[in-house]
């Protein structure tokens, strides 16, 4: 055998392999992680704090960079269509990962084709609060009102197709009323509205409205989680407020990753982001933001992600919930 031949065939198991000599040369460059949602809202803090996790792990810089838009399915497009070699991931939420794709049928990417599961970080559950000279105490009242002004009050979510929006639409239709939606581009703004007596209520992630609450600018009609909140005890959930039945709802993250990305490069990930957020210093910085670890891994949360699709795909062909 040839001398050149010889060295072809020593190079085939590399040839074949390459995602291997991916993962063995990663992170070669800073880490980008993909919020995508803006500054100032729960996603936001979670990202970071994910970023903060990676970085003290890795041997490059994590980047958090804030890709807001369309309900996540903006900053969700940049990760699905980056190179698969670790470099660029994404904050997964419920938005773009499991509501948005049942809702946006156009979509330039697969939820669960085109991402590869990391892990699941924590959750929170949704709020329904309403502003501050709102005529109303509960959330049966808010009900009661939108029944005698029907279209007549307003409710805000974070944008077209996030939990927010589909779940406040969800308990609208079980309590027979309609109210006009104003999607917004995240929290921030529709905070402004809010406290600016400019919207009736809104629907969306807890940890921004507890501090606003405490401080008397809106009031906390309900949580969507199963049991009352630790950073709200006070505030009913929905079951206890509105008079609907059972019902829970919780909002969670994770990591996910371009779908081919190398198996070990995953699996580092996943090692590090579940060792992090079991440390009582990530605990007490969600627990901050109204936020709790929930940690899964690569497998368990791939078929969390499957069941959170099938779910919510239920919820909006029952409530026949379509966007304008």
């Amino acid at each position: 055998m040839t001398a050149p031949r010889r060295a072809l065939l020593g190079a085939l198991p590399l040839l074949a392999l390459p995602g291997l000599a991916r993962a063995q040369a990663w992170p070669s460059r800073p880490i980008r992680v993909v919020i995508p949602f803006p500054p100032g809202a729960s996603t936001d803090a979670v990202g970071r704090t994910t970023a903060t996790v990676l970085a003290a792990s890795l041997p490059q810089p994590v980047v958090p960079e804030n890709r807001a838009g369309a309900g996540g399915n903006i900053g969700s497009e940049v990760v699905a269509k980056a190179d698969p070699d670790g470099h660029t991931l994404l904050i997964s939420t419920i938005s773009a990962i499991t509501i948005g794709p049942h809702l946006y049928p156009n979509l330039p990417f697969d939820p669960l084709r085109d991402f590869a599961a990391v892990a699941r970080t924590c959750h929170t559950p949704n709020c329904i609060a309403a502003r501050a000279d709102l005529p109303v105490t509960t959330l049966r009242e808010v009900f009661a009102m939108a029944k005698a002004r029907p279209g007549g009050l307003t409710y805000g979510s974070p944008g077209n197709g996030t939990s927010g929006h589909l779940i406040q639409e969800s308990l609208n239709r079980r309590a027979g009323v309609t109210m006009q939606h104003v999607p917004y581009r995240g929290t921030a703004p529709m905070m402004g509205d809010l406290l600016a007596g400019r919207l009736d209520i809104v629907c969306d992630n807890l940890p921004a409205y507890v501090p606003q609450a405490r401080e008397g600018k809106v009031k906390l009609l309900a949580v969507t989680s199963a049991d009352r909140w630790f950073s709200a005890p006070d505030v009913p959930t929905v079951t206890e407020a509105g008079g609907l039945g059972p019902f829970s709802a919780m909002i969670w993250w994770g990591l996910q990753a371009p779908a081919a990305t190398p198996a070990p490069i995953i699996q580092r990930l996943a090692e590090i982001l579940l060792a992090g957020f079991a440390t009582a210093e990530v605990r007490d910085r969600l627990r901050a933001f109204s936020i709790e670890p929930a940690t899964l891994g690569s497998v368990d949360y791939a078929r969390f992600l499957a069941a959170e699709h099938a779910r919510w795909g239920e919820v909006v062909k029952a409530a026949n919930i379509t966007l304008d």
